[in-house]
């Protein structure tokens, strides 16, 4: 299963992820938008299920995963891709609630963090028993170079700052609980990504990314690794 997945980074894991023989439950929040994602990838005869999920939706995660155990029994692997970032919001005056510091509003700031930080667990609280029984299980969170306290060298941008680096601890945390279930948990810096989010002067296009991934972090992830934060690469990235 791969959140905020109808474009981008979401949407090439999906592709990347069915073409090496995965289902793959794409999910976004708007079902239309994953509908048209999924008949793209379906039109290439690849296995893609189109779900709606609002991901701070306890709700619709526990309907989701009642329908996945019925259509599948398990699952092997979760990508938590779904995230925002202020500094692309429209509405700059908003934008500003999350990234200044004369602005900041506390209620800016923990919608971005229910988003980026504590989202992701709440998948994994409701999908834990389905991949308790898949093969070699993982959840992997997509973070962000800027997640680093060690690699900080700028001021502001506190909502995504603030939640992507929230997000490593409490990876950390949920590894070292769901190790008994088997469960690898990692946390990756997709590199510079040509997204909506990367801009077009990026290093990376998606495929590219993934890619990379894929080969150096998911194939190798392994459960005495649990709770590590690593690069596109699998070298080790400064917390």
């Amino acid at each position: 299963m791969v959140t905020g997945a109808y474009k981008g980074l979401g949407f090439e894991w999906c592709r990347q992820l069915a073409k090496g023989g995965y289902k793959v439950i794409l999910t976004a929040r708007d079902f239309e938008k994953a509908r048209e994602a999924a008949a793209n990838l379906n039109d290439q005869d690849l296995v893609v299920y189109p779900r709606a999920l609002e991901v701070t939706d306890e709700g619709q995660l526990a309907q989701l995963a009642t329908w996945s155990a019925g259509m599948f029994g398990r699952i092997d692997l979760i990508v938590n891709n779904a995230g925002v970032n202020p500094k692309d919001y429209a509405d700059k005056d908003k934008m500003a609630k999350a990234f200044y510091l004369d602005q900041l509003d506390a209620e800016e700031m923990l919608k971005v963090i229910h988003i980026n930080s504590i989202a992701p667990l709440l998948v994994v609280k409701h999908f834990r028993g389905l991949l308790k029984k898949g093969q070699q299980p993982v959840v992997l969170n997509i973070s962000s170079w800027l997640a680093s306290v060690n690699n900080l060298r700028f001021g502001g941008h506190y909502g995504y700052v603030g939640s992507k680096n929230l997000l490593n601890v409490l990876n950390k945390s949920m590894a070292f609980e769901l190790k008994r279930d088997g469960i690898i948990c990692l946390n990756v810096n997709p590199g510079w990504v040509k997204t909506d989010m990367g801009g077009q002067k990026a290093e990376f296009t998606p495929e590219e990314s993934v890619k990379l991934i894929i080969q150096n972090v998911l194939e190798k992830a392994r459960l005495e690794n649990s709770g590590s934060f690593v690069n596109y690469d699998g070298t080790p990235h400064p917390w």
